[in-house]
């Protein structure tokens, strides 16, 4: 099996790449082929919304980092998407990230000119979805907020044809960005549930 991370935190070495690389650490304990991605690292752009890519259904037209990453996402067997929590939705770099999957999204038959909505993704992934965010649960305030953004979340895996969907969520990081690290329960959890990818 083949596992990717995907690290959308800006902050090196901080929570969600600590539990990014937790998840990894036990799909290799149990065998799996991992690799880890810090979006941070990489010269990537958002969508333009061109629609090039609707002439070659699942190839972003796009020539910087992404482009390449997104061909490599279909020949995974798992991807784990992780994220911190900022202002009540994901980070700028991940939404980058779920924008360019756009690439593999058809919504006009290209034959009879009407409505559909498919995707140009291999299904049967399975995903983990990591978030980690400053408060607690319960939130204190707007924990509608919350319900929203993981429904939104849950929209990407769904679309994209995945066999299981994991959240894994780190709550009460405050600004700690070693809160995961110290978290020796937490740390274990992460790891299992990569074990049982």
């Amino acid at each position: 099996m083949k596992v990717i991370g995907i690290n959308a935190s800006p902050r090196k070495n901080a929570n969600t790449q600590t539990l990014v690389e937790a998840v990894l650490a036990g799909a290799k304990k149990n065998g799996a082929q991992t690799r880890l991605v810090n979006l941070r690292e990489l010269n990537i752009n958002g969508c333009l919304g061109c629609e090039g890519c609707k002439k070659h259904l699942g190839k972003c037209v796009q020539k910087d980092d992404l482009t390449s990453l997104l061909q490599d996402l279909t020949e995974y067997d798992a991807i784990v998407l992780g994220t911190p929590v900022y202002w009540f939705h994901v980070s700028a770099q991940f939404k980058m990230l779920v924008d360019r999957l756009y690439c593999f999204m058809e919504h006009t038959d290209p034959q009879t000119g009407d409505s559909v909505m498919r995707f140009e993704f291999p299904a049967g992934k399975k995903f983990i979805l990591i978030l980690s965010r400053g408060d607690a649960h319960p939130p204190e305030i707007f924990p509608q907020f919350y319900d929203h953004l993981n429904e939104w979340l849950n929209i990407i895996p769904l679309s994209l044809g995945a066999s299981s969907i994991e959240f894994f969520h780190h709550y009460g990081a405050e600004l700690d960005r070693k809160a995961a690290q110290n978290d020796a329960d937490l740390i274990k959890k992460a790891e299992d549930l990569g074990g049982k990818l």
